[in-house]
């Protein structure tokens, strides 16, 4: 029996059952925090991301945030939120912001379950594959504002740069 055929049979209570029968269809280490939540890492080129996964019973939905293995200064605040801007305003999916307590970027998405169950599924892992890459996409533009001072247009600017030609 595949994947969709065993989810057509279980019924979840909510998002994190169907994140749970996804991540052991696809071997992923998920672990259980003691507020409900659950977590997962995924090593990138340019750091370990750290995956947490909430509930809300409220609005029926599954919040999933991807925190970069960086901690921001206090006194690259203001390039860091000229960065979140420019980041947020060419974004079609998700966002960025820092994590209070962490003090680290984040990518974070919810999604609205309702009443939709395992077919939900292929949204949470391409939402997982989307928060991924673009961790991985505007670490650089982090690494510039945050610890080389460079103003927030700037960093993305230069993490984006693609290189042409030959030297």
């Amino acid at each position: 029996m595949n994947f969709v055929q065993q989810a057509q049979t279980k019924t979840p209570n909510h998002g994190l059952d169907v994140l749970e029968h996804l991540a052991e269809q696809r071997g992923w280490l998920l672990e259980s925090l003691t507020n409900g939540d659950l977590v997962m890492e995924s090593v990138g080129e340019n750091c370990t991301y750290l995956i947490q996964f909430s509930w809300s019973d409220e609005y029926q939905s599954l919040h999933m945030s991807c925190s970069m293995d960086m901690r921001l200064s206090q006194k690259s605040a203001g390039n860091v939120n000229d960065l979140l801007a420019s980041i947020n305003s060419k974004l079609w999916i998700g966002h960025f912001a820092v994590m209070a307590g962490l003090n680290a970027p984040a990518f974070r998405h919810t999604i609205m379950m309702g009443n939709a169950g395992f077919e939900k599924a292929q949204e949470i892992e391409e939402i997982i594959e989307i928060g991924l890459g673009e961790c991985e996409r505007f670490y650089p533009a982090f690494q510039f504002a945050a610890f080389n001072n460079m103003p927030g247009q700037q960093a993305m600017d230069c993490a984006l740069m693609e290189c042409v030609g030959q030297a």
